[in-house]
């Protein structure tokens, strides 16, 4: 009988590929060094987790990236932080709460280093902390969404980059969720975040 797969077991699996992948490009950078003594080209094979985003977390995605007043210079999806991300959008559209804050009183930044990712010590550690989120609900779409944010100053400091803690933060997340049965139906969630040592 097949057991169906709980969190352990993809937190396992993104640990086990993350160190293969980590294998692989030690064992190629060691043979680029090997090979160039021999004149050949090698072209190192980098690992990098996949980042599954929605139709509609992808357009959020490309309009996070894409605005003209983005201030990072580099930006890419994390996996963990989609995870997060997704699960906060399905979690509050399901149990019909808005908030940054579960039912249970737990925030993002202790959601995102539960499911192992790990945030600056400097973070708030309390259990509701929020150093990394940005969500909106009742908006139909991603350009929706996105207008909302940025006509909030704190949204649109974060999403954008626009001091140097928010700069910093070159890893992000979406999440989206809808539900007909729920107070707001569409559900988005955005975290950027900053990985610590």
């Amino acid at each position: 009988m097949i057991k169906p797969w709980n969190r352990n077991n993809f937190q396992q699996l993104f640990l086990l590929l993350t160190l293969l992948g980590a294998v692989i490009l030690s064992a190629n950078l060691l043979a680029d060094r090997v090979i160039a003594q021999d004149t050949q080209l090698f072209l190192p094979v980098i690992f990098k987790p996949a980042c599954p985003l929605s139709p509609e977390e992808q357009a959020l995605a490309n309009l996070l990236i894409n605005d003209v007043g983005q201030q990072r210079v580099s930006f890419s999806c994390h996996p963990i932080l989609a995870q997060v991300a997704r699960q906060r959008a399905e979690d509050m559209a399901q149990r019909g709460y808005f908030s940054h804050t579960t039912p249970e009183g737990y925030g993002p930044n202790y959601l995102v280093r539960q499911a192992g990712y790990v945030l600056p010590s400097y973070y708030s550690t309390a259990l509701d902390g929020n150093n990394i989120e940005s969500i909106a609900a009742g908006f139909p779409t991603t350009a929706a969404a996105w207008q909302q944010w940025m006509g909030s100053t704190a949204h649109r400091t974060q999403l954008l980059g626009l001091n140097s803690f928010f700069a910093e933060q070159t890893e992000y997340g979406i999440g989206y969720a809808y539900n007909p049965n729920s107070d707001y139906l569409h559900y988005w969630v955005v975290i950027t975040a900053k990985r610590g040592p």
